[in-house]
């Protein structure tokens, strides 16, 4: 007999088979989503940020979230996919989400964060069979530095004010559930005025066309590249409208996009 991937998966879709009807637990599933998802982004007069999750089904497993601790000048910056989709996904999505916001209190790099979320959730992933990617982000409001890292998730892309073309963010980690006690590098770039930094799920990089070709790296730098001068929603509705018309619509993966942008600091100071 194979073994099933995910637990929570598997007894999700028996309870799904056992009922006439899930629609209004799917609904009110929806609606706390939306509501962590869709919480206002705290401000910082140094970094504008947005967000935008589309679910390939009625909920995601895709998560993001931005963290302001102004008492320690960090502003934390996450974007996530746990394995699998609807239900079960979005259920570990919040424990994911829940385990976060406790651990950026206590943990002063992302490194650190990462470390200790892999560890405080690996028993929980490994019962379920389950894992999830994670960037983690955190900017200095004071010095303008970035330090991040990464547990198996796609590279963010950085789009340099004077530059006219990006380039992937560096760093590479195991994802998280699988192997405790895990280290995770902390990257370090400055970042100055005009400078930004686009994130995303599989889900974008994954997506279809009519060929079976994959919207790919390229294809979303050139997107960013044009639209880099918009503003922060704009340039995310640019990002979606065209992954959309890419894939001829998102059916196949969830798909999120995050963008902050660096709001102070010398234009020409951006050396790594």
């Amino acid at each position: 007999m194979l073994m099933r991937t995910n637990e929570l998966q598997y007894q999700f879709e028996k309870y799904m088979f056992t009922v006439e009807s899930a629609k209004e637990e799917v609904q009110a599933a929806q609606f706390i989503q939306q509501m962590l998802l869709h919480d206002d982004v705290p401000y910082c007069d140094a970094l504008s940020c947005v967000g935008v999750s589309i679910p390939s089904f009625h909920l995601s497993g895709d998560y993001y979230d931005f963290i302001h601790d102004e008492r320690n000048g960090r502003y934390w910056v996450f974007i996530g996919d746990v394995m699998g989709k609807g239900i079960p996904a979005f259920l570990l999505m919040v424990l994911l989400r829940s385990t976060v916001r406790c651990l950026t209190r206590t943990c002063a790099s992302p490194g650190k964060l990462v470390f200790e979320l892999n560890n405080s959730l690996h028993k929980d992933l490994t019962r379920l069979r389950a894992f999830a990617s994670l960037f983690c982000g955190m900017f200095d409001t004071n010095s303008a530095e970035f330090l991040y890292t990464s547990a198996g998730h796609p590279s963010p892309i950085l789009m340099r004010k004077n530059r006219d073309f990006p380039e992937r963010l560096e760093g590479k980690g195991t994802v998280i559930g699988i192997l405790r006690n895990r280290e995770y590098k902390d990257y370090s770039i400055l970042l100055s005025k005009g400078d930004l930094i686009v994130g995303c799920t599989d889900g974008i990089f994954e997506a279809m066309d009519t060929y079976r070709q994959q919207y790919g790296y390229d294809r979303l730098m050139q997107v960013i590249s044009k639209n880099k001068d918009q503003t922060m929603d704009d340039l995310i509705q640019s990002i979606t409208s065209d992954v959309k018309q890419y894939s001829q619509d998102f059916k196949r993966d969830d798909v999120t996009v995050i963008a902050i942008r660096c709001e102070k600091g010398e234009v020409n100071c951006c050396s790594e």
